[in-house]
């Protein structure tokens, strides 16, 4: 997994190359495709396939903003494909397009995606990862949870794009930790995980500034993970973040 996650990197300046696209196209994209996600309740390792379909064909070909939506829709329904047990149907994929592309676009969106990416379906997204350190805690329910929001919330932000999933399961997963108020970076963790706690450190940082204001940077992920299924994760973090920078200020105003 640590061998093909570099293999099917994305190129992180791919916008640079697409002169009718900007990321914030991309977040709105990511947006709808988050919500039809959420709509058809596919599993989380078919929503990071998507993204990763969609970022490693803008890696190598250049195309007009008036096809982007249906290169997230055909994104979606390969990755369905291949994740899913009952994947959602053609049919099903163009209804939520809302008329804007017919059933043979699809198709030929799908051909000329997997033509492009050569067939190279089998990136290992973070859950992979995700599951393995868990090991570290016993498969500790809270922190898996929490680690989970932190993941996706990476989605929507430009900055994370080619980072390796591993890392990032990494970065969230010590992350979780630090705010559910967990003991610090074991031995364990760093095997299990493959990443100590000096090399995360920066990478929890920028995850910690990407949740700040979250409904403004991601609001869809924010809203499906205040919900008490994912144990209020999104508003656990805000609360933290609040929490955290309070102290800090009282901290400095004690000192001066």
């Amino acid at each position: 997994l640590r061998k093909l996650e570099m293999e099917y990197k994305q190129n992180p300046n791919y916008m640079h190359y697409q002169p009718h696209l900007k990321w914030s196209y991309r977040r709105i994209l990511l947006d709808w495709v988050i919500e039809v996600h959420n709509r058809f309740q596919l599993l989380p390792e078919t929503l990071y396939l998507t993204v990763n379909i969609i970022d490693r064909f803008l890696s190598k070909k250049t195309i007009m903003l008036d096809k982007f939506q249906l290169i997230g829709a055909s994104a979606l329904f390969i990755a369905s494909k291949y994740e899913e047990i009952n994947c959602p149907t053609l049919k099903e994929i163009v209804y939520m397009l809302n008329g804007s592309y017919e059933r043979e676009d699809i198709i030929e969106a799908e051909r000329y995606l997997i033509d492009t990416l050569e067939f190279e379906i089998g990136w290992p997204g973070p859950m992979s990862f995700l599951r393995r350190i868990s090991k570290a805690d016993e498969y500790e329910y809270d922190i898996r949870t929490l680690a989970k929001y932190l993941i996706e919330s990476t989605l929507m932000d430009s900055r994370f794009v080619s980072a390796q999933p591993s890392w990032l399961a990494a970065g969230s997963y010590f992350l979780s930790r630090v705010i559910l108020g967990y003991n610090p970076w074991s031995q364990k963790h760093i095997y299990y995980s493959g990443y100590t706690q000096q090399q995360l450190i920066p990478l929890a940082s920028i995850i910690l500034d990407n949740c700040k204001n979250a409904p403004a940077h991601h609001n869809a992920i924010y809203e499906k993970y205040s919900h008490r299924r994912f144990g209020s994760s999104s508003q656990i973090v805000t609360r933290w973040i609040v929490s955290t920078e309070k102290k800090i200020h009282d901290r400095s105003e004690l000192q001066q």
